[in-house]
């Protein structure tokens, strides 16, 4: 597990509402993309890396949802940067 792709995760997670802790629901209206976010992360702990980019893959797609289009290109960036490694 690439430690350093866990915290950049976390700070997505973070970013777009979530809080952090994989076992709640999160209550913003970024609640799918959140959910894709959880899931590249349980992915990633379980070394599933096909899981993993896929999870990526479906969260910055779902990343549409952010109205601000400045943040929304940050958080696509961010994601796009993670399935490229």
């Amino acid at each position: 597990m690439d430690k350093t792709s866990l915290q950049i995760l976390d700070r997505l997670i973070l970013d777009v509402g979530g809080t952090g802790d994989a076992g709640k629901h999160s209550k913003t209206s970024h609640g799918l993309l959140t959910e894709h976010l959880r899931a590249a992360r349980s992915s990633l702990l379980g070394a599933m890396p096909g899981e993993y980019r896929s999870g990526l893959r479906e969260a910055k797609e779902s990343a549409a949802c952010i109205a601000d289009k400045t943040t929304q290109v940050d958080i696509k960036r961010r994601l796009q940067e993670l399935i490229g490694d």
